[in-house]
């Protein structure tokens, strides 16, 4: 199988999965983001690489850090015209593919009465006074399109949150403000075809309340069988919003130990789960892409 990553050239993640991927007869390239090109005229539609054809890949695994428009038409071209596989699903599903954003996702785990922290979803700093009485702080405000704990504060009033705010509008478009969960951190459960492989725990370093291990957060396994709400949970909500390969966060309250859904993240680092746990995330990938192929 030819597989072909949308994103990622280099780093640990690409050279684990060029890794598994080459021992079980596979050739794994990857791409930028920026190095589509898109031939059109009357008579031919046709997305390229430099020096590759896309046609050529059995299979297109994005990982997009943004929304890349052009990228979700070129994959829906192969998917109708080559029948190339494209993971993750929502890309090219008709229920989600122009409607990328957190939104959707809000929307589809309202629909499912999944448990998630309330959010409110702004384009502007002037509305927040009209919601005054709806927040209690310490809230959690966001980028929408944030990653890896980037874009990510806590605010203790008012004037905090419209400086934060303020910030966050010079380079996003939108932000979300939600409702802090009281915690010990979160769980990332890495979920391959809706089902979850293994999950780490993430703690927080003193003084920070972000559990990223980007922003210096401490991983170690998290056992699943000790919490089957948690692992139903990430799997439904992982197949709700069309996400094949996912890092589902979830926090657990510590005053009600009740689990929340905190986002998936459709482009998920495994570097850490393989560090802190047993998983060979990048072996179950490439052996979950063998199923789609073969199916």
């Amino acid at each position: 199988m030819k597989i072909l990553i949308v994103g990622l050239t280099k780093g640990i993640q690409f050279e684990r999965l060029s890794e598994e991927g080459k021992k079980r007869g596979h050739e794994v390239l990857g791409s930028l983001s920026s190095d589509l090109i898109i031939d059109t005229s009357t008579n031919e539609f046709k997305p390229i690489l430099t020096g590759h054809d896309l046609s050529s890949y059995n299979l297109v695994y994005s990982l997009t850090s943004k929304r890349r428009w052009e990228w979700y038409t070129a994959f829906l071209y192969l998917a109708e015209k080559y029948k190339t596989i494209i993971v993750n699903k929502k890309v090219i599903d008709p229920t989600y593919n122009y409607f990328l954003t957190p939104a959707i996702d809000y929307l589809r785990q309202t629909q499912n009465n999944f448990q998630y922290p309330r959010s409110f979803l702004f384009f502007s700093i002037k509305f927040l006074d009209n919601f005054s009485g709806e927040f209690k702080f310490p809230i959690i405000i966001k980028r929408s399109d944030g990653r890896k704990g980037k874009g990510v504060f806590k605010a203790n009033d008012m004037n905090e949150l419209k400086a934060r705010a303020s910030e966050i509008l010079k380079s996003s478009l939108s932000f979300v403000v939600r409702e802090f969960i009281p915690n010990d951190g979160d769980i990332r459960v890495f979920c391959v075809g809706y089902k979850a492989v293994g999950a780490m725990k993430r703690t927080p370093k003193i003084g920070e309340f972000r559990s990223n291990i980007s922003q210096g957060g401490m991983g170690s396994n998290f056992d699943l069988n000790s919490r089957a709400d948690v692992r139903e949970l990430a799997e439904s909500v992982a197949a709700v919003v069309r996400t094949q390969i996912a890092g589902v966060d979830i926090m657990i309250n510590k005053e009600t130990d009740k689990p929340y859904i905190l986002e998936v993240n459709p482009a998920p680092q495994f570097e850490g789960l393989e560090k802190y746990t047993s998983v060979n995330a990048a072996l179950e990938i490439i052996k979950y892409f063998e199923t789609l192929q073969s199916s």
